[in-house]
């Protein structure tokens, strides 16, 4: 092959790349371009948000006194907010005892307001349980929450609940970056001093005319998110695209296939819920990958630590007990069968410093397929799955208290 032949070749895989990423990213966000580093925002959809669920401090958070309808994998599920901002649920008929904070598997996604863990764990003592939690919601912002508001008197234990996944959305500053497409996900984050002393960065898009201009604050946001340059940017498509490619070929190279797949069986009509989500669930596994690995990173976990240190000690002082509650993933438990999951280890030695309730092991040696909602951001709750983690606090309590409740 002759020098202008192989010129030819690189020049037709470069366009073809080219059209086809272009092609592909307008309906997957997780394919990005040069065109993802400052996106514009859609004013109707930024609207919506704003007054929804925006928050100055935390980033989002459900409002007090609303309440919303999402898709569930079996029909619309509606869910509604008190007063305090805690999910409602019908057996909040005594003064709550417990208050819980965390992510989308403490809020209880995929299920009705009396089906998730806390509302269960209420209906089996007789007490009431607070909800705090936040869909995507780091433990940093968890924490932030439970920081600063004012809880019932009444409240004697605090529930951290999160997935794994967490270690990965502290050392994020704008989701984006972690979770592309993410847009509107500004948030705080701590970050370790020389000394190794938690420093907090509050979140830069405080207002809609920071909305406006969130260009001018880019530079600061990329040097303190954690994930710009060894996730964004390594991951990005630009030119030559080969180049892109080539920088993980694997990852990028399945994904333009898992998009072309699911194209495919819609130009069909063979389109299912299974094959829509098939390049969303690879996005997942490689995202679940990436946590694992920072599971070995010394400077990742010496983060999720102190910020979980940070959290028992602040409960300590206000007269609380705290408790971290990890809850997998369906994926989590997918990607490990059978054997240790990466994360396992540090969670059972941070059990020395602060109670710690892993249900990894004991969502394995379940039936586990049921006690999930197999849907597309890595299988959330069902109601058995929820009753699961009632009655793990449930005994959890009954095994490290003397409090008669």
């Amino acid at each position: 092959m002759n020098f202008l032949g192989l010129i030819t070749i690189l020049v037709g895989v470069e366009v073809s790349l080219f059209l086809i990423v272009n092609r592909q990213r307008r309906c997957f966000p997780w394919l990005i371009t040069e065109e993802d580093e400052s996106p514009s925002f859609d004013p109707h959809a930024l609207k919506k948000f704003i007054d929804s669920s925006f928050d100055p401090h935390l980033g989002w958070v459900r409002r007090p006194n609303s309440s919303g309808i999402e898709k569930g994998q079996k029909g619309p599920i509606t869910f509604h907010i008190d007063s305090l901002g805690s999910r409602i649920n019908s057996f909040e008929k005594s003064p709550p005892v417990i208050a819980a904070f965390g992510d989308s598997y403490a809020f209880c996604r995929q299920v009705e307001d009396d089906e998730t863990w806390e509302a269960q764990l209420a209906q089996q003592e007789g007490f009431g349980v607070l909800n705090f939690g936040v869909g995507n919601y780091g433990v940093d912002q968890a924490l932030l929450r439970y920081e600063a508001m004012t809880l019932p008197d009444t409240v004697r234990v605090i529930v951290m609940g999160f997935v794994p996944e967490t270690i990965c959305r502290v050392q994020s500053y704008w989701k984006h970056y972690l979770e592309f497409g993410n847009t509107f996900a500004f948030k705080p984050r701590f970050i370790l001093d020389p000394e190794g002393k938690l420093v907090l960065l509050e979140n830069l898009v405080r207002s809609a005319e920071d909305f406006a201009g969130y260009q001018e604050k880019l530079s600061a946001i990329r040097e303190a998110d954690g994930f710009y340059e060894s996730k964004f940017r390594f991951q990005q498509f630009r030119f030559p695209y080969i180049v892109s490619l080539m920088r993980n070929p694997l990852r990028q190279g399945m994904l333009i296939c898992a998009v072309a797949v699911r194209g495919a069986f819609r130009a069909l009509g063979l389109s299912s819920h299974r094959t829509e989500n098939i390049p969303f669930t690879l996005v997942m596994k490689n995202n679940l990958c990436d946590a694992y690995k920072l599971y070995s990173d010394s400077k990742a976990t010496k983060l999720l630590s102190e910020i979980l240190l940070r959290f028992n000690g602040e409960a300590r002082r206000r007269g609380h007990l705290p408790l971290v509650v990890v809850i997998p993933q369906l994926l989590d438990l997918k990607l490990n069968k059978n054997k240790f999951a990466p994360y396992q280890r540090y969670f059972s030695e941070l059990d020395e410093n602060i109670p710690v309730l892993d249900l990894t092991g004991k969502f394995m040696n379940e039936a586990y397929e049921k006690l999930y909602i197999n849907d597309q951001y890595g299988g959330h709750l069902s109601i058995d799955g929820n009753r699961l983690v009632a009655e793990e606090i449930r005994t959890w309590l009954d095994s490290n208290t003397n409090q008669q409740y």
